[in-house]
């Protein structure tokens, strides 16, 4: 793995991992009035989002307004053989290899997928998404081309320029607390 990514990696997950329980709080809720704002959640018919790990930015109130929309909310279920899919969000879960909830239940298409947020641990202004290293999002987004991707995260995630290789697959977007950052460099 490339040493640039693996520091850049170790400092922002430090800078969020040092971000206070209430600031952390209160920096998910702005980042979920954000998402629910945008033209690609309002007309995503089919979502796959992720359930967040304690120092990522929480989507739970994305979620349940999602849900209230009547949208169609999968969460990424994980193989140890770095393969990745969609599941519906019907009820039942369990934890997964990484200490991360995974819904129980069939399988989704790729293809059925309109919007995937994902989570980043590093991101620029670009939107070149720096993940935690498995691949597995980078991995799923080539099955589905068709969806839109959008980052969340904090803005103290952001880097000046994140390392990417061949396999790092771009996002349109990516949403903070405090802007949405767009591929074309243009603040919203």
């Amino acid at each position: 793995m490339n040493e640039s990514k693996q520091n850049q990696r170790r400092g922002a997950l430090l800078r969020r991992r040092a971000l206070p329980p209430q600031q952390r709080a209160a920096a998910s809720a702005a980042i979920c009035r954000r998402l629910m704002e945008l033209p690609e959640v309002r007309r995503a018919q089919v979502i796959l989002s992720y359930a967040a790990m304690p120092d990522e930015a929480d989507l739970t109130a994305l979620h349940k307004w999602l849900e209230q929309q009547g949208k169609v909310l999968a969460f990424p279920v994980t193989e140890g053989n770095g393969t990745m899919h969609a599941v519906q969000a019907a009820g039942q879960w369990r934890t997964g290899g990484y200490g991360i909830q995974e819904p129980v239940g069939e399988i989704m298409a790729p293809s059925s997928i309109d919007l995937i947020i994902a989570p980043c641990v590093a991101f620029d202004d670009r939107c070149r998404r720096l993940g935690h290293g498995g691949g597995y999002y980078d991995r799923f987004l080539t099955t589905c081309p068709q969806a839109i991707c959008i980052a969340a995260a904090f803005d103290v995630q952001r880097l000046d320029r994140v390392y990417t290789d061949r396999y790092d697959y771009p996002v349109k977007m990516v949403v903070t607390e405090c802007r949405i950052y767009k591929t074309s460099d243009k603040e919203i």
